[in-house]
């Protein structure tokens, strides 16, 4: 179908909508609509699956209980315009303008694609993405959002009550002042996520990620949050560490495009909390971190140089690639950490066959609780463990040159092969 043709067809269905003769309903498939320029005009009940909207600008559409199966409105300006009960399932709507839009009880659920592969149908499933779309003022009552992406989407005072939003990727986004009573947020990732003055009365929370995310002007007292990740938070930080790593967070949830890395090296932190929280790349060189909390965090390729850490508890914390070279940690609780390897990748993302590895050689870790750490190629070159607890730790070719293992109850390790046991003091 030419463009003239679409627009012909366009315009008798306007017709058929207000039951006007001539009229004739919209039915193309994988059309070209890409730039349109129309308002209040409607495609109501209009079959328009995999229909190419790429940046349209349509104000005060009407798509109501439209077939719209997995077309691509990527950077299309939809202000204003309806989506009631449509069908979206797989649509691609990536940093699309949709303030003040409604999709009560639209379908966003991932949707199911048939694909032709050296003459064979293989079907896959593609997920409708919202990612970078601002959707302030939206209605989203009773919306199907289940597996969406919307990372990094700005949603102030949208109305997403009673939604389905199983397992949604909500990181980063904007859920300042949302009404979100009844939502569905099971399994979802909120990592980073702003929800100051959400409502999230009877939410269900169970599973949902919620590391790097202030809770301070949030009520979860009525939500349940059986199995989030982050709530394990002490008392309020002080605004200007909070601002730093509220910035750190959105420096993480956009790949180094915005925000600024955590650097708070050769600061007195002692007894700061920061458990759950997401530190990817963070540093703390030098840093004064007697008693800190660092429970459930993830600490990869966190950097603690020199860092004075007596008594930290580190509990269940992701310190894979962690740099901990001349740290002292003497009674640290480090229970169930695991300290492996991270792969390097180039800059398409692609494997390079190398690793950064956890580093924590020339450090103090005596009278330290370590049972169930895994420890993979991690460097402990002259490290002390002087009467260190590994019951139940696990060794896979570290490197253990120099390290002192007196007085460690190394028979309760599971230890490799006996040519790689960590040597005994002589």
């Amino acid at each position: 179908m030419t463009r003239e043709e679409l627009y012909e067809s366009i315009r008798l269905h306007q017709a058929f909508v207000a039951r006007k003769p001539g009229g004739k309903r919209l039915q193309a498939r994988n059309a070209n609509l890409s730039r349109l320029k129309v308002r209040r005009i409607t495609l109501e009940n209009a079959v328009l699956p995999g229909t190419n909207f790429i940046q349209a600008v349509m104000h005060d559409v009407r798509f109501d209980f439209a077939d719209l199966f997995a077309s691509n409105f990527v950077e299309a300006d939809l202000e204003g315009s309806f989506f009631n009960r449509a069908d979206m399932r797989g649509v691609n709507m990536a940093r699309s303008r949709l303030c003040d839009t409604d999709f009560t009880e639209a379908d966003l659920r991932a949707g199911s694609i048939v694909i032709l592969e050296a003459g064979r149908e293989r079907q896959i499933s593609r997920r409708s993405d919202l990612s970078g779309a601002d959707l302030s003022g939206a209605k989203m009552w009773g919306t199907n959002l289940a597996n969406a992406n919307m990372s990094n989407t700005k949603l102030h005072n949208v109305d997403m009550s009673e939604a389905n939003m199983f397992a949604v990727n909500l990181e980063g986004a904007d859920l300042s002042g949302c009404k979100m009573t009844g939502v569905k947020l099971k399994n979802a990732n909120l990592k980073g996520a702003r929800l100051k003055y959400a409502d999230l009365t009877g939410a269900d929370l169970s599973g949902v990620n919620l590391r790097n995310v202030d809770l301070s002007e949030v009520d979860l007292s009525r939500c349940n949050t059986n199995g989030a990740i982050g709530l394990k938070r002490g008392p309020k930080l002080p605004d200007l560490i909070q601002e730093r790593i509220d910035q750190h967070a959105a420096w993480i949830s956009s790949e180094g495009q915005n925000g600024s890395p955590l650097n708070l090296s050769g600061e007195d932190l002692v007894g700061i909390d920061l458990s759950g929280s997401d530190l990817t790349g963070a540093c703390f060189d030098n840093c004064n971190l007697r008693d800190a909390k660092f429970m459930d965090a993830v600490l990869i390729l966190a950097s603690f140089r020199n860092a004075s850490m007596e008594g930290a508890k580190l509990t269940g914390a992701h310190c894979s690639g962690a740099r901990m070279m001349g740290a002292k940690l003497d009674r640290a609780v480090l229970l169930g950490v695991q300290l492996g390897p991270v792969a390097q990748r180039d800059a398409s993302g692609a494997a390079t066959g190398d690793s950064w590895k956890a580093d924590i050689s020339d450090a103090s870790l005596q009278q330290c609780d370590l049972r169930n750490v895994k420890f993979t190629e991690t460097r402990m070159r002259n490290t002390r463990f002087h009467g260190a607890n590994f019951s139940g730790a696990s060794f896979k070719n570290c490197d253990t040159e120099g390290a002192d293992f007196e007085g460690c109850n190394l028979h309760a390790a599971l230890l490799p092969p006996k040519d790689k046991l960590p040597e005994k003091p002589k």
